[in-house]
């Protein structure tokens, strides 16, 4: 089974850090993977990736 980093951090007692993307980019999204957030959201409201 995949490890949850997100439980791990929370059930520790410490904040998650998460990024927001909401720029339409497959290379945007590659970016803000490298960047060291625990989780990262992509805002896809007003339009798909692609």
């Amino acid at each position: 089974m995949r490890q949850n980093r997100i439980r791990e951090i929370w059930a520790a007692g410490e904040t998650a850090v998460n990024g927001w993307l909401a720029i339409p980019s497959p290379y945007s999204a590659e970016v803000m993977g490298h960047q060291g957030f625990d989780a990262v959201t992509i805002d896809m409201q007003h339009g798909m990736m692609g």
